[in-house]
């Protein structure tokens, strides 16, 4: 063991000495607590989409409200069109469609907060407070358009295609030839989170090869770490769900390329055995 390891080590040793075994073992059961949280809220947003696929032929919603007046980010969100499927149908019954979110009609209902948007470990909401740290109510979870810049305009049967597109109808029977078990659905993000009724950039997001994906500052995750290890990092962890609603967490030592694939609802990517 190098002279640099014994020291980190002997640090931890002194941390745990000091706060004890108790306090080391608290922070550790929130941080497992506030992952398992975002898994279930990433688990519950996923049947909701497949539930609103189930009462519309079985399509998943569109990224954006369809709109041809307005540009993908002026139109609301998919997030508006799974409203009554997680239990808010007043709210859906407020919305005025035809109209983007910052229109005044629809100002009241795209005003709404909910903790089930936003990861527990982003500190967007305060549970000892009770107050929000953003000043609009933004969330962490984005639906999953492809791969590369303009993934999300793509055709339907695109390669690069993911499951949201802007104008894009993805259908749940014979839509996903690479298997609803292995394309990715929502993911989560601490990297410029927008507001949950917006559509574009906000709520649709793809790969767009700027890797790493995964971790602080990076495009995807960068809420939860994996155990502590004496030598080396900690593998940063992002929760994902995928289009069959179970959900994953994924760690910044995937490969890229993996990432990608499974991004895609039929680029007929091969994957290895243990991904």
């Amino acid at each position: 063991m190098s002279r640099r390891r014994v020291e980190v080590f002997m640090v931890l040793v002194i941390v745990a000495a000091v706060a004890g075994p108790g306090a080391v073992g608290v922070v550790r059961v929130r941080a497992v607590a506030a992952r398992t949280t975002c898994a279930g809220h990433l688990g519950q947003t996923a049947m909701a989409a497949r539930a609103y696929a189930d009462a519309n032929g079985g399509v998943l919603p569109t990224g954006t409200i369809p709109n041809a007046e307005l540009a993908p980010e002026q139109r609301l969100s998919w997030w508006v069109s799974i409203l009554p499927f997680v239990e808010q149908g007043e709210v859906f019954q407020q919305f005025d469609l035809s109209r983007g979110p910052d229109d005044p009609r629809n100002e009241k209902a795209a005003g709404n907060r909910w903790r089930h948007l936003v990861c527990p470990a982003s500190g967007e909401y305060d549970r000892d407070t009770r107050q929000w740290r953003s000043e609009t109510p933004v969330t962490n979870y984005v639906g999953v358009a492809g791969v590369g810049v303009g993934a999300a305009g793509l055709p339907a049967g695109h390669p690069h295609a993911g499951a949201f597109g802007y104008d894009r109808r993805t259908s749940l029977k014979g839509g996903f030839p690479d298997g609803t078990a292995h394309t990715l659905l929502l993911i989560e993000t601490g990297r410029e989170p927008g507001h949950w009724a917006h559509g574009g950039h906000a709520t649709v997001r793809a790969f767009e090869w700027d890797v790493p994906y995964i971790g602080p500052e990076r495009p995807f995750g960068g809420f939860h770490n994996g155990p502590m290890v004496l030598f080396g990092s900690r593998d940063r962890v992002c929760v994902t769900a995928f289009a069959d609603g179970s959900y994953h967490p994924l760690t910044d030592k995937i490969d890229p390329a993996v990432l990608e694939a499974l991004a895609t609802v039929g680029g007929r990517e091969a994957l290895p055995s243990d991904w």
